[in-house]
C-alpha cells in the first residue's frame, strides 16, 4: 500500500513537468509537454488588473496561485541513438469532450513510420488543467498489485479504491446479488461504503474536488481568440523545432478540423492595416472525420449581442460558462470519471464484472437504461463506444461485437444502434479480430444477436451534391478494446471533464467569416479590429488533406466539399480519401490504420515543395 500510494504521488507530481515513460531506442516516446500559454487577462496567475480572484476548489486542487495559461500537449518523438532532429511536426486537436491522448494511437503509428524525420504533437485543451484525477491515478497505480490480479479481485483492490473516491456507495444499501440491477456495492464487500478519502500530491487526505460554473467564470474569456493564440505559440515552437527547411502541419480529429481550419483563418494582428494569419504560419491542414468549418449561425451576433453574453458568461450566477450535460441527459463530470476507472478496469481486469456498473452514473438515467445488461468490464466498454452498440455517433468505433444474448435493434434516438439484454451470466465480448463475429444483413427490429458486419449499401447518389452524405458500405472492425481503452488513463485522459462551451460556442456562430463584427467594431475603434478576428478563410491555400469513413460522421467525399469550396488552395492540393468500414474514432485508432500511409504520402509530398513556395 505505501508503495502504491508513493507512485500515485510521483504520478501526480509528474504534471507539472514533462515525464517521459521508459521506452527503449528505437521506439516511440509519448510525453506531457507543458508551457506557457496566451496571457488571457482575466485568468488567474495572469497578474493583470482584470485578473479574476482563484476559487478555494482551484487552489484546493493546484495549490496557491496556480497559472492556468498554460498550454499542454502530448508529445510523440521517435526515441534513437541520434536523436536527430525532426523535419516535420503534425500538431493534432481532439475533438468534442477529447483529451489528447485520443490521439496517442494514430501518433505512434504516424511516428513509427518516419522513424525520426516526424513528430506529433496533440493539444490539451486549457480546462483539462481542472480535472481531478487522483482517483484513477490511484488506481493505475495499484492495478497490478496481488488484491487486483486475483479473480475475485479483493475488496482492498486499488481499482475500487480509485472509483470509490468517486463514487462512494451512499446512493443504494448493497442488495447482494449483483450483477443486480441495483446493486452499486463497488467492492462487493456487501457493505455500504462511504466516500474513501486519497492522499493528494500535498500530503492532504480529500476527497474529489469538482469545479463549479462560478469557479471558472474567468472561461468566459476563453474563446477562440485565447486557445488560438495558445497554438501559435505551438506552431512557433515547432518551427523552430524542425527549422524554416521543415514543415509544420496543423489538423484534428472530428470538431478539432473545425479548430484548426479556424486557426489558419484567424488573422492574429489586431491592427485593420496589417495581416497575421493563422494559414501563413502552417505548411498544411489534416482533417480526420470531421468537415473542417462551417458557415455558421444564419442570424450572426452583433457586436452589442456580442458583448452583452461575454458579460452574461462572466457574471456569477450566469449562464453555463462549461458544458455539464450531454444530449441534456447524461451528466459530463462523473461520465469523465468513471471513464477512466471503467476503461483501467477493462485492461486490467477484462473478464470481471464490470467496475462502471457499479457506480451511481448507473443508478438511474439514460445510460443505466441504455447499459442495463449485467456484463464484464471489457464489454460495457464495447456497449458504451463500438459502433454497433453505441446511440452516440460521435463516440463511435468499430471495437467487436457481443452475441452471447439478445440484442435490441433500435432506432428510437435517431441514430440505429443494438441495446444488449440481460442474459443469465455477465454478457461478454468478442474482440475486433474474431473470426466468428456475425456477419448478416440488414437488421431487423427483433430480439436477436444481431450482427457485427453489416453492408450500409450504396453511398448517396453522386448526381444530387446537394443530397446529404449517408453511410455506406460494408462495416469493418478495426479497433482494439485495449488500443481504445488505454487512450483514457495514464499520462493524461481521454474525457475532457470541462468542455467550455459558453464562449466558443458564441465564437463558432460566426462560422469561417466574422467580418461583419469586425467591421462593426472598427466603426467603434479604427485602430482594433475586436475580439474575434476571422476574416481569412478565403485567402487559405496551403494543402488540404482530408480523411473520412465510410461508417462514419463524414462518410463521403461531399461531406468535405462546402469547407474546400470556401479556401484558395488549388485543387491538386486538395485531397480527399474514404476508408471503407470506418467508423468515427477509427481513423484515429484502428490497428493497421489505412489513414496512416495516406497522411504519411501527403506529409512527404508538402515536404518536397521549396520552402519559399509553402507560405
Amino acid at each position: 500500500m505505501k508503495l502504491r500510494m508513493l507512485f500515485s504521488l510521483l504520478l501526480l507530481c509528474s504534471l507539472g513537468s514533462a515525464p517521459v515513460y521508459a521506452q527503449p531506442p528505437g521506439r516511440v516516446v509519448q510525453r506531457v509537454v507543458h508551457s506557457a500559454g496566451f496571457v488571457e487577462p482575466h485568468t488567474p496567475g495572469s497578474g493583470a488588473a482584470e485578473e479574476f480572484p482563484t476559487a478555494p476548489g482551484i487552489e484546493a486542487l493546484l495549490g496557491a496561485a496556480p497559472d492556468l495559461n498554460r498550454v499542454t500537449h502530448v508529445r510523440s518523438s521517435w526515441r534513437s541513438v541520434s536523436q536527430r532532429r525532426p523535419k516535420a511536426v503534425l500538431i493534432l486537436i481532439p475533438g468534442f469532450l477529447g483529451g489528447a491522448t485520443t490521439l496517442d494511437p494514430i501518433a505512434r503509428d504516424l511516428v513509427r513510420r518516419f522513424r525520426g524525420e516526424l513528430e506529433v504533437w496533440a493539444v490539451d485543451r486549457r480546462p483539462n488543467l481542472l480535472e481531478d484525477r487522483l482517483g484513477s491515478l490511484h488506481a493505475l497505480a495499484g492495478a497490478e498489485e496481488p488484491e487486483c490480479t486475483t479473480s475475485p479481485p479483493a475488496p482492498g483492490c486499488a481499482l475500487f479504491e480509485g472509483a470509490q473516491f468517486y463514487f462512494p456507495d451512499l446512493d443504494v444499501r448493497p442488495t447482494g446479488d449483483f450483477p443486480g440491477p441495483r446493486d452499486l456495492d463497488l467492492d462487493l464487500d456487501g457493505t455500504q461504503d462511504g466516500l474513501l478519502p486519497l492522499t493528494d500530491r500535498f500530503g492532504r487526505a480529500r476527497g474529489p474536488i469538482l469545479m463549479r460554473q462560478d469557479d471558472v467564470r474567468f472561461f468566459a474569456h476563453w474563446g477562440l481568440d485565447t486557445y488560438f493564440r495558445d497554438w501559435k505559440g505551438l506552431v512557433e515552437e515547432a518551427r523552430r523545432r524542425v527549422t524554416p527547411a521543415g514543415v509544420v502541419l496543423l489538423g484534428g480529429h472530428s470538431q478539432g478540423t473545425g479548430w484548426s481550419t479556424l486557426f489558419a483563418a484567424y488573422d492574429f494582428d489586431p491592427d485593420p492595416a496589417r495581416v497575421d494569419a493563422g494559414y501563413s504560419h502552417i505548411d498544411g491542414l489534416v482533417l480526420l472525420e470531421g468537415g473542417g468549418a462551417g458557415p455558421g449561425s444564419a442570424n450572426k451576433p452583433s457586436l452589442s449581442q456580442y458583448r452583452s453574453t461575454v458579460a452574461a458568461l462572466e457574471a456569477p450566477g450566469g449562464p453555463d460558462v462549461f458544458l455539464t450535460a450531454l444530449l441534456g441527459l447524461i451528466q459530463l463530470q462523473p461520465l469523465g470519471q468513471v471513464g477512466e476507472v471503467a476503461s483501467l478496469a477493462a485492461f486490467y481486469q477484462p473478464d470481471e464484472p464490470a467496475l462502471s456498473q457499479r457506480t451511481t452514473i448507473f443508478g438511474s438515467g439514460l445510460v443505466a437504461s441504455l447499459l442495463s445488461a449485467p456484463a464484464t468490464n471489457r464489454a460495457t466498454v464495447g456497449f458504451f463506444i463500438d459502433d454497433d452498440f453505441s446511440s452516440f455517433g460521435a463516440f463511435r468505433a468499430s471495437l467487436g461485437f457481443s452475441d452471447d444474448g439478445a440484442n435490441f435493434y433500435s432506432t428510437a434516438l435517431g441514430t440505429p444502434f443494438y441495446q444488449a439484454l440481460a442474459n443469465s451470466t455477465l454478457r461478454t465480448w468478442k474482440e475486433f479480430d474474431d473470426p466468428t463475429l456475425p456477419a448478416c444483413p440488414p437488421n431487423s427490429e427483433d430480439a436477436s444477436p444481431g450482427c457485427a458486419l453489416l453492408d450500409n449499401g450504396p453511398p448517396s447518389d453522386p448526381n444530387a451534391p446537394m443530397s446529404p452524405p449517408q453511410v455506406n458500405g460494408e462495416e469493418r472492425e478495426v479497433t482494439s478494446i485495449d488500443t481504445f481503452a488505454r487512450t483514457q488513463f495514464g499520462k493524461l485522459n481521454g474525457f475532457e471533464w470541462y468542455f467550455a462551451s459558453g464562449r466558443p460556442n458564441l465564437d463558432f456562430a460566426y462560422g469561417r467569416d466574422s467580418s461583419a463584427l469586425v467591421a462593426a467594431h472598427l466603426a467603434l475603434d479604427p485602430n482594433h479590429e475586436g475580439p474575434l478576428v476571422l476574416t481569412q478563410n478565403a485567402n487559405v491555400d496551403v494543402p488540404v488533406i482530408a480523411i473520412g469513413g465510410s461508417n462514419g460522421l463524414t462518410p463521403e467525399p461531399k461531406s468535405f466539399a462546402t469547407y474546400l469550396g470556401s479556401i484558395a488552395t488549388p485543387d491538386e492540393w486538395k485531397e480527399v480519401h474514404i476508408v471503407p468500414g470506418y467508423a468515427h474514432v477509427d481513423v484515429t485508432t484502428a490497428e493497421h490504420n489505412e489513414a496512416v500511409p495516406l497522411i504519411a504520402d501527403f506529409i512527404r509530398r508538402v515536404r518536397k515543395i521549396p520552402p519559399g513556395k509553402r507560405r
